[in-house]
């Protein structure tokens, strides 16, 4: 315990260094911040409590709070909009965390590794993030600019999902290694198909991919994913996917497209690809594909809808 003590403290100062600890008081006297919004906030970015009078916050905690302040006051943001930002990016963030630290934790079993909690390649980690955030900044500004000056009459947007097949019951056959391997291979060929065709990656959900592209895109993608995973060492990938209306927020997409999507990909066999009805319509002029109408499903919470397969035009 002594040794897992150690390396946790060189590891505390190398990401937070603090000379000083703080109570909560003492945060809220040093931001400005009110006790039981800081405590509000730290609970929307997915931050433990701390409790009342323990002297567990750092400098950082107290410079956070008051960048907070500054936004509020210059930003001219509500509560519920700091909450809402704080939710969202608390997640993004814990969720890098985690990656970052179950990648570390692999090398430092295999006794490797260590050298990453020095302060030096922490900074170094930092500012990669940093630039990350930058250029997806940049990146999501351009867009939102593109769709505001299209004034609602750019093209749709279609929403698809595509997820391993049979995955649950092959992960009982596969120690966790294998398991975690495959997910990676997944996520590394579902990002590679859907970037290098154009389109944006919404989220990961271990053995399924969201993501979203252009109508013209959207066919080219699909197919590209169900034949990536055509091969005898991997299982088969079924794809689903909708075109229309959607709903933006906190980095998600929401709404009856996205829903149907998700319950195409679920009715459609492996290795293809099951798109709407509106989305076939779409798609049936384009040459680089031929549609095929199938028997109408009943999709859960939708009814009855007749779904289309899309393969390769001929």
């Amino acid at each position: 315990m002594e040794d897992l003590k150690a390396v946790l403290d060189r590891f505390s100062d190398a990401v937070m260094p603090s000379a000083r600890r703080f109570s909560d008081a003492d945060v809220a006297a040093e931001s400005g911040i009110d006790i039981e919004l800081a405590r509000r906030l730290r609970r929307a970015m997915g931050l433990p409590d701390v409790p009342a009078g323990e002297e567990d916050f750092l400098f950082a905690d107290v410079e956070a709070l008051q960048l907070v302040r500054h936004l509020v006051e210059t930003g001219q943001l509500a509560e519920g909009d700091l909450l809402h930002m704080a939710r969202t990016l608390g997640l993004a963030a814990a969720r890098m965390a985690d990656a970052v630290v179950g990648f570390w934790s692999d090398r430092i079993l295999a006794g490797m590794g260590l050298e990453m909690l020095d302060r030096e390649r922490v900074d170094e980690l930092e500012k990669v993030i940093g630039y990350l955030f930058r250029r997806h900044l940049l990146d999501a500004v351009s867009r939102h600019a593109a769709a505001l000056a299209d004034a609602g009459e750019g093209p749709p947007v279609a929403v698809a999902f595509a997820d391993l097949v049979g995955f649950t019951s092959l992960s009982e056959q596969l120690s966790d290694r294998e398991t975690a391997d495959l997910v990676e291979r997944f996520e590394e060929l579902a990002t590679d198909r859907v970037v290098g065709g154009g389109g944006r990656v919404i989220k990961m959900i271990g053995d399924e991919v969201m993501f979203t592209a252009d109508v013209e895109q959207v066919g080219h993608i699909a197919l590209s994913l169900a034949e990536a995973f055509s091969s005898p060492d991997l299982p088969s990938v079924r794809v689903g996917a909708a075109s229309g209306a959607v709903v933006s927020q906190g980095g998600d997409l929401f709404g009856p497209v996205v829903n149907l999507a998700q319950r195409a990909t679920m009715a459609a066999r492996p290795g293809t690809v099951l798109v709407s009805p509106q989305l076939a319509e779409a798609l049936r002029s384009d040459p680089r594909y031929t549609v095929y109408a199938i028997r109408p499903h009943r999709l859960k919470g939708l009814g009855v809808v007749r779904l289309a397969v899309l393969r390769r035009g001929v």
